[in-house]
C-alpha cells in the first residue's frame, strides 16, 4: 500500500481516537452506530445470505413427482396440497429426503405475446428438459400446444393394458389437421403416426368433482422422458377414484 494512503489511515484512526477519548460508553455505541451502521447491516445482510443458501440446500429434497396444472381455476374441492398429501400416502419415499408436488399456479392465455406468458412456458419446457415434470394437467389449447412440441407420451404404450381398454374413448390421437401444421412438417412429422398424446380426465371423479376447470375439457399428458412412469400412471388411477 503507497504510503501516502497509509498516512491518511493513521491521521483518521488517530482523529478517531481523540473523538472517542472523552466519550462514555454510551456517546461511543452511538458514534459507532453513526458512522459504520451501512457496513455493518451489509455485512449482517450477506452473512444472513449465505446462511439462507446453505439452510436452502441442506434442506432441500429430491422431487421424485411432479405434476403442473395449467389454466385450472382454484376451487375449493381442489385443494392442491391436500390432494398431493392423499396421493403420497399411497407411494414409496423417503419424506425426509423425497417430496411429490403438484403446482397448480399456471395461467396462461396461449394467443399472448407478453413477456409473462413466453417465461411461464419457458419455465414449464425447462422442466421437461430436466425430466423434473411427469404429468401435466390441462386445457384444450395447452394440450395442443404440448402435443406439437412433440413432449407427450404415446399412452398407448405407457399404459397398461386394462386402462387403455377402459379409457379407449378418452385417447386423444396425434391427428393434426394438416392446415394446422403445414402440409409440408405433417408429411415429415405426423404422417402415419398412431400414437395417443394425451387422455381426456374430463368425467374423471376428482376432476369432475372439483369443477376446477370450470366445464371445459380436462386433459393429462404424461410426459415423454418421464422417470417416474408408473406414479404417473397411479396418479392417472387416483384422480377416477
Amino acid at each position: 500500500m503507497p504510503a501516502d494512503v497509509n498516512s491518511v489511515n493513521d491521521e483518521i484512526k488517530n482523529e478517531a481516537k481523540k473523538v472517542l477519548a472523552n466519550k462514555t460508553g454510551m456517546e461511543k455505541i452511538k458514534y459507532f452506530v453513526y458512522y459504520y451502521k451501512v457496513p455493518f447491516l451489509v455485512a449482517v445482510g450477506a452473512i444472513a445470505l449465505i446462511a439462507y443458501i446453505i439452510y436452502w440446500y441442506a434442506t432441500l429434497k429430491d422431487c421424485v413427482f411432479r405434476t403442473i396444472v395449467v389454466n385450472g381455476q382454484i376451487a375449493e374441492a381442489f385443494d392442491y396440497q391436500s390432494i398431493m398429501d392423499d396421493f403420497s400416502s399411497r407411494v414409496t419415499f423417503d419424506p425426509k429426503e423425497e417430496e411429490l408436488a403438484i403446482e397448480g399456479n399456471y395461467q396462461l392465455d396461449i394467443e399472448a405475446q407478453d413477456q409473462l406468458t413466453r417465461t411461464t412456458i419457458q419455465k414449464i419446457f425447462m422442466y421437461v428438459t430436466a425430466q423434473d415434470l411427469d404429468i401435466l394437467i390441462c386445457d384444450e389449447d395447452f394440450m395442443r400446444m404440448t402435443r406439437a412440441q412433440d413432449c407427450a407420451g404415446d399412452l398407448s404404450k405407457l399404459l397398461p393394458q386394462d386402462m387403455q381398454d377402459k379409457y379407449a374413448d378418452n385417447l386423444i390421437w396425434y391427428d393434426f389437421p394438416i392446415e394446422e401444421v403445414g402440409e409440408d412438417y405433417y408429411e415429415e412429422n405426423y404422417a402415419g403416426r398412431n400414437e395417443a398424446c394425451s387422455i381426456d380426465i374430463t368425467e374423471f371423479k376428482k376432476i369432475k368433482e372439483s369443477n376446477m376447470f370450470e366445464g371445459k375439457k380436462v386433459y393429462a399428458i404424461i410426459i415423454a422422458n418421464t422417470l417416474h412412469k408408473d406414479t404417473a400412471i397411479d396418479f392417472l388411477k387416483y384422480l377416477d377414484e
